[in-house]
């Protein structure tokens, strides 16, 4: 006859083991400093990276257009005459109307 194996029962070290793993991986999840704040902070510091590229692009136009403002005068000509309409001595301004149409 063929001895059968014994089957070994789980020792107490073993169910202390498995309840301190899953209590560490749960301190490890929901602890303030734990995987769920850092996930939250790295989506925040994404965004803040990108508003911070955004701005020094916006940045570097109004100072491309402050060095215009203050050194081209044609770029001056240009928005005076679009922004306050005015003209140049001698000119003559001519407004089209639209005509309405009568369907």
């Amino acid at each position: 006859m063929p001895r059968r194996k014994k089957i070994k029962k789980p020792s107490t070290n073993y169910y202390v083991f498995a309840i301190a793993c899953v209590f560490f991986i749960v301190v490890l999840i929901l602890n303030d400093s734990g995987l769920i704040t850092y996930f939250k902070l790295k989506k925040e510091h994404t965004g803040l990276v990108e508003e911070l590229q955004s701005l020094s692009m916006q940045q570097n136009s109004l100072m491309t257009e402050i060095n215009k403002l203050q050194t081209d005068s044609l770029y001056i000509e240009k928005i005076a005459r679009e922004k306050f309409m005015m003209v140049r001595p001698g000119e003559k301004v001519y407004r089209v109307r639209e005509s309405k149409t009568v369907d």
